[in-house]
């Protein structure tokens, strides 16, 4: 179960989600876990001022990764913190800089292509919901004796 949310208060490590249109032009359910909330883009031609930067973990509430996979990119980035438990909401406190963790998760990124950018301007005009993961049973157990 999600809760509503707003974009001011998105921040590093947050498990998002929110609609975007894909390139054919289809609005889809993206869940992202927040590495940048609001990058200034600093490309030559850039058609957008700021750029949201994440790893993406669900595509229409449907996972893109393993829960296996899923709680190893969860754990590599940081110290996992419940924010919900009753709703099963997680976020992410992160260790280091977006560099290193990409770093970090180089080798999933590269197998799975979950890195995404997205333009902050197109994002932030739907609504924003930090959302709830599926995760393992045994993992959430830890997690819970953990915190």
């Amino acid at each position: 179960m999600k809760i509503a949310y707003a974009w001011s208060k998105v921040k590093r490590g947050d498990i998002i989600s929110f609609v975007y249109k894909n390139k054919e032009g289809r609005r889809l359910r993206r869940t992202i876990l927040v590495l940048e909330p609001k990058l200034a883009n600093k490309s030559k031609n850039a058609k957008s001022k700021f750029l949201l930067h994440g790893i993406q973990l669900e595509v229409s509430n449907v996972s893109v990764l393993s829960s296996r996979v899923m709680t190893e990119i969860l754990t590599d980035s940081g110290d996992v913190e419940s924010v919900d438990k009753d709703k099963d909401i997680y976020r992410v406190e992160l260790k280091d800089n977006t560099e290193e963790i990409y770093k970090r998760l180089r080798s999933f990124i590269k197998k799975f292509g979950i890195y995404r950018s997205f333009d902050y301007e197109k994002a932030s005009r739907g609504t924003v919901f930090l959302e709830d993961l599926r995760l393992p049973e045994k993992y959430k157990e830890k997690l819970a004796s953990d915190n």
